[in-house]
């Protein structure tokens, strides 16, 4: 008796934990939502040679993976035709993670479910461009130079090794409210 009960107690700890895990995952990146593409927006104002007019915002996914097309597709939905955000209009168009090196677009918008965004860090640099993300793990890693999360609070990460490669300068104001690290 004292076996199965410790059996089923087991059970519901494993189920607990990993429910637990996979809460943390998803907690870890959110897809973009309208406020963060705006807080995003927002902070390109803030390059020392700030993005103006309309701007093709390449957004970037993997065909490979479901979460990252389903991503992309609801933020170009999102944007739509152009999306003003201050002095910029973002112009959506999707990129497949393989292609980035034929892109033109002047900034780009990483989606979730990109495993090695290897490529994505070489484009950006080699281009000279943003490279925005909500994961904040990519911005860590130096994947991606800039990372927003509007949930549970506003919150704006910097790779300062990832901005410097893309030639990204940011105005001393706006530094003082994000983190760099």
């Amino acid at each position: 008796m004292k076996i199965h009960a410790s059996g089923t107690l087991r059970r519901r700890l494993q189920t607990l934990l990993l429910f637990c895990a996979s809460f943390a995952s998803a907690a870890a990146h959110a897809e973009f939502t309208l406020s963060d593409v705006q807080i995003a927006g927002r902070a390109l104002g803030f390059l020392d040679k700030p993005l103006q007019g309309s701007v093709t915002a390449g957004i970037v996914y993997s065909p490979a993976s479901p979460q990252s097309v389903r991503e992309a597709e609801a933020l170009k939905a999102m944007l739509g035709d152009g999306l003003r955000i201050g002095n910029v209009t973002l112009r959506p168009v999707l990129i497949p993670i393989a292609e980035l090196q034929h892109s033109t677009a002047a900034l780009f918008l990483l989606t979730g479910g990109v495993e090695d965004a290897a490529p994505m860090a070489d484009a950006a640099r080699n281009k000279r461009i943003p490279c925005i993300t909500t994961d904040l793990a990519k911005v860590k890693s130096g994947s991606c130079a800039i990372g927003v999360r509007s949930q549970p609070k506003i919150e704006i990460l910097v790779n300062r090794n990832a901005a410097a490669g893309s030639d990204l300068k940011f105005s001393a104001v706006f530094r003082m409210m994000i983190t760099e690290m």
